[in-house]
């Protein structure tokens, strides 16, 4: 059986890279496409711009599976099968969940490639939108910068220690567009990164527009990951700001019934959904089992017993939505958030894709909640936490543990989207999983190793630890 799901899973992945070939940013470099000729239109830089996407959507090491995959491995949410039967696509299972990867790990190489290779795409484009004379080239340049912000982001993420912890450790290159393709960039300092970042989200806030729905980087995009940063690097007078400037937009808001958030996490159908990387219905692929994969009966991963026991199973409207009975494990349940049908077919075994939904509402006001808390602001604390839980069917918190309440409905409502790793490293909180693997607070294996094939290529210097 294993032995026909591997090829299933081989002749996928030649189909959905065999898609792609006709996208001309996955020929060849922007840099050899004769940009003058492809900007001279509003019409090429959209293209462009969707390109970069298309590139972010690209193999399973990358966004496809690994902006959830990865930190989801790094984490105490999830406990891994140890029923050899059970397979992750991306072997996230195998090589990322027992905490010993290294730099030549495949997750740990494809996120680091995909991400600089979106780079230097979007860096062509910045190039090319400053130097254009089109109506609209400040939205297509304020786009760009979003994205540029965001990719940053999560290499920093990832592959750095928590700005909290130490500001001046080394981070990763950060390339401008005025950087050669082949320019050898030192790594910059987490501090330094997260200055460039802010400074590409400032400039794409004062650019870009809300002209394009939530498959593309708007002004209110650029406005939720403003506050993300500020609130991860405890700027939270500035996360408050940023996290009301995105919730003006009427376009988006809390889902408030059963059958909406089924909508969102069945379906991709959601006005929480601020910004998500789009699969359309005919696009071959198989993100959607990135944590369970029910058509093919495979289940690498159980939901860990302390975030089960978070949830008022009654009353918790998500609950039914996140997670399911497993079949075969009495009193056990598996990750159903992530296991969309929308492009599911079931008679051919293929689970199909589901859209990353990489921005959304709930998490604004977990910002709010935790950053007015910070600023001593109980109250408004209160205020914005209980939004969330009222949405969610729950009751006003009566608690006298706010802050810890606010962690807490962090860990309910972002289950499975990576953030429980981010809050693990930001707080300096260490775990055990149930297995009895795990890390101790502030380990050097919360960043990861920088890819021995980028260490070859520039000679930049390998994270403490490997």
């Amino acid at each position: 059986m294993k032995t026909n799901i591997k090829l299933f899973f081989t002749a996928v992945i030649v189909t959905f890279f065999s898609s792609c070939s006709n996208d001309i940013i996955n020929k060849e470099p922007l840099d050899q496409l004769a940009p003058e000729t492809l900007f001279q239109t509003e019409g090429g830089f959209r293209s462009a711009l969707d390109g970069v996407y298309a590139v972010m959507k690209q193999d399973f090491y990358g966004y496809y599976f690994g902006i959830y995959t990865i930190p989801e491995a790094i984490s105490d949410d999830l406990l891994g099968s140890a029923n050899s039967k059970d397979f992750s696509f991306d072997n996230s299972l195998g090589a990322m969940y027992p905490l010993a990867y290294n730099s030549a790990t495949g997750n740990v190489e494809g996120f680091w490639r995909i991400s600089y290779q979106a780079i230097n795409n979007v860096n062509t484009i910045i190039k090319m939108a400053r130097a254009s004379s089109l109506p609209n080239k400040d939205a297509f340049l304020g786009e760009a910068l979003g994205i540029r912000a965001l990719l940053y982001y999560n290499l920093y993420r990832f592959y750095s220690p928590a700005y909290s912890i130490d500001k001046k450790a080394l981070s990763v290159p950060y390339r401008f567009e005025t950087d050669k393709l082949l320019d050898v960039k030192p790594r910059s300092t987490s501090a330094e990164v997260i200055q460039f970042i802010q400074a590409d989200l400032n400039e794409a806030a004062a650019l870009a527009t809300n002209t394009v729905n939530s498959y593309r980087i708007s002004k209110t995009a650029i406005y939720a990951l403003s506050a993300r940063v500020c609130h991860e690097t405890a700027d939270y007078k500035n996360a408050i700001v940023y996290s009301n400037l995105a919730l003006t937009d009427a376009r988006y808001k809390l889902d408030n019934t059963l059958a909406a958030l089924q909508k969102e996490w069945d379906k991709d159908d959601s006005g929480e959904i601020i910004f998500r990387i789009r699969f359309e219905n005919t696009e071959m692929g198989q993100n959607a089992a990135l944590f369970a994969i029910p058509v093919l009966s495979s289940y690498p991963y159980l939901v860990s017993t302390d975030l089960i026991n978070l949830y008022d199973k009654t009353k918790d409207l998500r609950f039914t939505v996140y997670f399911k009975n497993h079949p075969t494990i009495s009193n056990s349940y598996y990750p159903k958030k992530q296991a969309g049908t929308r492009t599911t077919t079931a008679s051919a075994s293929d689970p199909g894709n589901i859209d990353l939904k990489l921005m959304r509402v709930p998490e604004l006001y977990l910002i709010l909640a935790e950053s007015y808390l910070q600023g001593s602001d109980n109250a408004s604390a209160l205020i914005n936490l209980n939004k969330l839980r009222n949405a969610r069917g729950l009751g006003n918190y009566t608690g006298t543990d706010l802050g810890k309440e606010i962690l807490n409905e962090r860990r309910r409502e972002l289950a499975f989207e990576g953030f429980r790793f981010t809050d693990l490293k930001r707080l300096g909180l260490g775990f055990k999983r149930a297995d009895g693997t795990g890390l101790l607070a502030n380990a050097n294996r919360f960043a990861l190793p920088i890819p021995q094939t980028e260490i070859d290529r520039s000679g930049i210097a390998q994270n403490p630890g490997y």
